[in-house]
């Protein structure tokens, strides 16, 4: 059970556990296949974990190949990467992780599943004297000297350099693609002429650099320069003696691979006398070192820190140069130009290595559980890439972007930054600060996870797109047209389908040319607003005549909008034309032009016109004039409107008779003969007058004539005359039928309000009203 240390029983909740639980089944099976007896079952229950989780093809022959295999830590560490894929990309799991416990456990039941190892005495040395099985009769005097250091194997077991993969060497590979390596293929790095020339000559070569830069795969490449060198790989802190033992009198071509030169250091570790014989044996010593703790050690007086110092050096950059990213771009390798578009800052080593384990701990279901807001904040800095925004945000910007997915409460918008922010594999968080303090982006191997993975991850919503065309973010990296294009790709389906809300949305933010095709597929699709937009659209940039079929349409469909405007631009059309006509001297013409300028605050010029049809001998014309000139309560009014009157116009005796009424000492009878003359004839407002006439002469006097009233006053009302409400309910109020007045009243005052009403907005206060100045100034 003690290798099960740290391996957890239940679900695989982090990826650290998954590499835990991966290490542990890595021992086991590799020591299983180093003992006969034990390797049928321990082979029989990987290989169908295999086959239950993972793609057993890529491991059954490597099953059979294991037990015939020198065991060494890079096999170790082989078979843990192996696990560690299958574990992380099981379509469960969580169960994946549980059987390979249960397995384990199994396994490790008894110690004979596990043999114990029993180092192999050292080989005897040319010294050596055995003294088992001989017979003394005297006294013997022997000093035995015991140097034993660990188990190398005899340099002859070594492998060529060119034998050893990448995996072995400590690269990590990448998320499986069936039909590719697991391990991308190598990139040169500007640094590779340099360190093969330092590996020319025994001794220590260090490769600086920080996690994840790609020392171990840059090692790799380099030291197979080294064609004819034997190469071995020491456990992190395995004695170095050993390996000097094992090389001791055996001069040649040797590689020492020590990834992490930090862990090979201190007791039993490299020092500057045993760097001096292993240089004399022949051997390149290569190491890995981060570029903080090698200037650190490089100044010590310790023994680890003196052979730190004596080393050659190169650095690697995480951040790859141009001339590397375009060497990326160049492989023949479906993964290479996303990780040349999307690697950043962080580099593709480190894009290759984690990007696809950060994208799995953002989407697990276990991180939307612990951390709601989290989540969906990375996905919100992920969507913003996929709009084509490509730097880094503030976190207003991300909080304004946040509106569009729904409200997440479980977490403050704080605690969720902090915890996307925090490192995770000592490396990256999944959002990575930019080069402004207090900005932020996705790490980019989010983005393109979250591309290759097409249908898995959610559609950006509209309102994404929306906030980020609609508003100005200056000083921001939000490239307006790059979000343009990306939208009409992403949204490009939706735009050529039925979606009449997302064209015309769409449109609304693009250029005429653009919005103009975009609203006519819009209004194709069918529906009032499709034809609304496309007639706005034509009334501001191409004309009325464009815009009226498509107004017409949305006015009979139903859209008050369209029927208002396209009233309004029939009116100014006919104006035109009317005073065209006019101003040929049309009388017919005038007469109209005047009717249509009555009410707009042009009544003066109303007059003109009239006057003009009149002189052009238009007698219907006098109706006209005489009933604008009686609401000025001009005298001159009698006179057209008698005349009118006189040709049989009912209109004209109702108006003469209401004119009448106002002189200071009317002829009553004369007033109600027109009244009555004109409500015979169909007047509603005259039927209106002559009724209220009854009701006021009838007061005082007798009964009021409440038939005849009402008969009159239901004749305005079908006329459509203003205020009869009001007079009926009066009317019933004086009869005594207080409930039906009452009604009424009610609907008077729902007919024609009277006074300021609730409805109409406030005047502003008085200081903000223009003051016309008293004297203009130059």
């Amino acid at each position: 059970m003690e290798l099960l240390r740290g391996a957890r029983g239940a679900n695989v909740a982090t990826t650290h556990d998954a590499e835990q639980l991966a290490g542990a089944a890595a021992k086991v099976l590799t020591r299983g296949a180093g003992s006969a007896a034990e390797w049928g079952p321990v082979r029989h229950g990987f290989e169908g974990w295999f086959w239950r989780h993972g793609p057993l093809g890529d491991y059954s022959g490597r099953l059979d190949t294991l037990y015939r295999e020198q065991l060494s830590a890079s096999v170790v560490r082989q078979w843990r990467f192996a696990l560690f894929d299958v574990l992380m990309n099981a379509s469960s799991p969580d169960t994946a992780a549980d059987e390979l416990t249960a397995l384990l456990k199994e396994l490790t039941a008894t110690p004979a599943a596990v043999p114990p190892e029993t180092p192999s005495p050292p080989p005897p040395s040319q010294d050596h004297l055995d003294f088992r099985g001989g017979t003394f009769n005297g006294t013997v005097a022997a000093v035995q000297h015991n140097y034993h250091y660990g188990t190398v194997p005899a340099p002859a077991a070594w492998r060529l350099v060119g034998q050893v993969g990448p995996v072995e060497f400590g690269v990590r590979p990448t998320r499986h693609v069936p039909g590719l390596p697991d391990v991308p293929p190598y990139v040169r790095r500007d640094c590779d002429d340099d360190l093969r020339t330092r590996l020319e000559h025994n001794g220590l070569v260090l490769i600086l650099g920080e996690p994840y830069a790609g020392k171990s795969y840059t090692a790799w490449h380099g030291v197979r320069s080294l064609t004819k060198h034997l190469l071995y790989a020491p456990d992190s802190g395995d004695d170095l003696r050993a390996v000097l033992s094992a090389l001791d009198g055996k001069p040649g071509d040797y590689v020492i691979w020590l990834d992490e030169v930090t862990d090979h250091l201190g007791s039993g570790g490299l020092d500057l006398k045993l760097l001096g014989r292993f240089t004399a044996l022949g051997a390149v010593l290569v190491g890995t070192i981060s570029p903080n703790e090698y200037y650190r050690r490089r100044s010590g007086t310790a023994p680890g820190e003196r052979v730190v110092a004596a080393a050659r050096t190169v650095e690697l950059a995480r951040e790859w140069s141009d001339a590397e990213l375009e060497r990326l771009a160049g492989l023949d390798d479906p993964r290479a130009y996303p990780a040349y578009m999307w690697s950043g800052r962080e580099g593709a080593a480190s894009y290759f290595a984690i990007g696809h384990l950060l994208f799995d701990e953002w989407r697990r279901v276990g991180t939307q559980v612990q951390h709601p807001r989290g989540q969906l904040l990375v996905r919100v800095a992920v969507d913003l890439a996929r709009c084509g925004v490509r730097g880094a945000v503030p976190p207003e910007l991300l909080r304004a972007v946040e509106e569009q997915y729904g409200a997440e409460e479980r977490e403050s918008f704080e605690e969720a930054l902090a915890w996307a922010t925090t490192p995770l594999f000592g490396v990256s968080g999944l959002l990575v600060q930019g080069d402004t303090t207090g900005t932020w982006r996705a790490y980019g191997a989010l983005v393109a996870e979250a591309l290759r993975a097409g249908g898995n991850l959610e559609p950006v919503p509209d309102g994404v797109w929306w906030t980020l065309l609609d508003r100005s973010w200056p000083g921001l990296a939000v490239d307006r047209d790059a979000v343009l294009d990306a939208a009409r790709t992403v949204l490009g389906p939706r735009l050529k389908g039925e979606d009449m809300a997302l064209m015309i949305a769409f449109a609304a933010r693009v250029g005429p040319e653009e919005r103009r095709d975009l609203l006519h597929r819009a209004a194709a699709v069918g529906g009032i607003q499709g034809d609304v937009e496309l007639a706005t659209f034509f009334l501001t940039f191409g004309g009325v005549p464009l815009a009226m079929p498509y107004l017409e349409r949305a006015a009979e469909a139903g859209s008050s909008w369209a029927a208002t405007t396209l009233g309004g631009v029939l009116r100014d059309r006919a104006e035109t034309w009317l005073r065209r006509a006019a101003e040929a001297g049309d009388p017919a013409a005038a007469h109209r032009l005047g009717d249509m300028l009555v009410g707009t605050g042009r009544e003066d010029e109303a007059i003109h016109w009239y006057r003009k049809a009149a002189a052009a001998g238009r007698r219907e014309v006098a109706l006209s004039l005489g009933a604008l000139l009686s609401r000025w309560r001009d005298p001159e009014a009698r006179v057209w409107l008698s005349y009118a009157a006189a040709w049989g116009d009912a209109r004209a005796a109702g108006e003469l008779g209401v004119h009448l009424s106002w002189e200071p000492e009317p002829d009553e009878a004369k007033v109600v003969s027109l009244y009555e003359r004109a409500a015979r004839a169909g007047d509603a407002n005259a039927a209106h007058n002559l009724g209220l006439w009854m009701v006021r002469k009838s007061q005082g006097e007798g009964p009021v004539p409440f038939e005849e009233a009402m008969a009159l006053y239901r004749q305005a009302l079908d006329g459509g005359v203003t205020d009869v409400e009001l007079s009926i309910a009066q009317l019933l109020e004086l009869e005594g039928k207080l409930a039906e007045a009452q009604d009424w009243y009610r609907r008077a005052a729902d007919a024609n309000p009277t006074g300021l009403l609730a409805a109409l907005p406030l005047p502003p206060p008085e200081g903000d009203v223009p003051q016309v100045p008293d004297t203009v100034t130059e």
